[in-house]
């Protein structure tokens, strides 16, 4: 990954085996989701040779924000695979409905083209292994582990 592109924004981590892990960061809920799906994105693939020709919306809904996270981020890996999309766009709204919590997203991007995208990983999933999601004085901290 472009470790200068990006940072204070993700770093990736090389704890885990058969396995891709990153730290995502925000100054708020909205942007270390965003982040966290830059991060998967950037797994993926370059991000910046990615255009934002095509624009999906997400909403979830979830009464946990640690697996409002895992499930927004495995929508994205999902979207890839079915929609063959890849993306490098995303602006996240994080709501707190009293208990709930709704996650609205706009993703950009376009059709996978092989010949113009590097396919750096096949993830497989978002998991819950050493996932957390906390916040400090200087913001969001999302750790996440992909099973690739």
């Amino acid at each position: 990954m472009a470790k200068q592109r990006f940072a204070g924004k993700f770093k990736s981590l090389d704890i885990v085996t058969a396995e891709a892990a990153f730290e995502s960061y925000g100054k708020t809920l909205d942007e270390v989701f965003a982040n966290s799906a830059l991060a998967i994105a950037e797994t993926m693939t370059d991000s910046a040779k990615v255009k934002p020709k095509v624009k999906k919306s997400i909403k979830l809904v979830n009464s946990d924000l640690n697996a409002l996270l895992v499930d927004f981020l495995n929508e994205i890996v999902r979207m890839t695979d079915t929609d063959k999309l890849f993306f490098s766009k995303f602006k996240t709204k994080i709501t707190d409905a009293g208990g709930t919590w709704i996650l609205q997203a706009e993703l950009a991007g376009e059709r996978i083209n092989p010949k113009k995208h590097e396919q750096r990983a096949d993830i497989k999933a978002v998991t819950w292994h050493m996932f957390e999601l906390k916040k400090s004085r200087k913001g969001w901290t999302a750790r996440v582990v992909l099973d690739i």
